[in-house]
Order: C-alpha cells, then structure tokens, then sequence
C-alpha cells in the first residue's frame, strides 16, 4: 500500500498552479525532493492547471498532497499512485 513516489493535482486556477510550481518544485519533504511541473493536459479545460509531482515520500498520504498543495489555490482532484499489485 505504499506510494509509487508521484501523482497529479488538479487545480481550477492555472494561476495557482504556476505558484505551486514556484514554491513548491525542489522542496525537501523527508528524505525526498519532489518536482513539480505541468503534466501533458488531457483536454482542454484543464491546460495549465494539471500538475505532476514525481519524488514523494512513500509513505505520504492523499490527506497530506492535498494539504500541501491546497494553500495555492482549490483542487480540483488529486491523486497519489500506487502499486497496482500491492494496492
């Protein structure tokens, strides 16, 4: 059940998007830095507001993605990805 170390946030501002890119990308969470940078859009309504995030702790929470990322701006929907075999 652990964290394959990244995930996607979705916000409805892409303006608050490009601030969580500026403050957050190269921050040190535990043992890990993470990147944040825009992920490939899959539609258009959502260009510029999607973001990926590579370099999560393991054992992060969905809980704690959100409370990192939701003092930029209101999400959409985010998401952690995890093994598919061990859930």
């Amino acid at each position: 059940g652990q964290s394959l170390g990244y995930g996607f946030v979705n916000y409805v501002d892409p303006k608050d998007a490009e601030k969580a890119i500026n403050t957050l990308n190269g921050l040190r969470l535990q043992t890990k830095t993470i990147k944040v940078s825009y992920a490939r859009p899959s539609s258009a309504s959502i260009r510029d507001a999607n973001l990926y995030v590579s370099g999560l702790p393991k054992a992060m929470t969905q809980k704690e993605l959100e409370q990192l990322f939701s003092q930029y701006g209101r999400i959409i929907t985010s998401r952690i990805l995890v093994d598919q075999i061990t859930g």
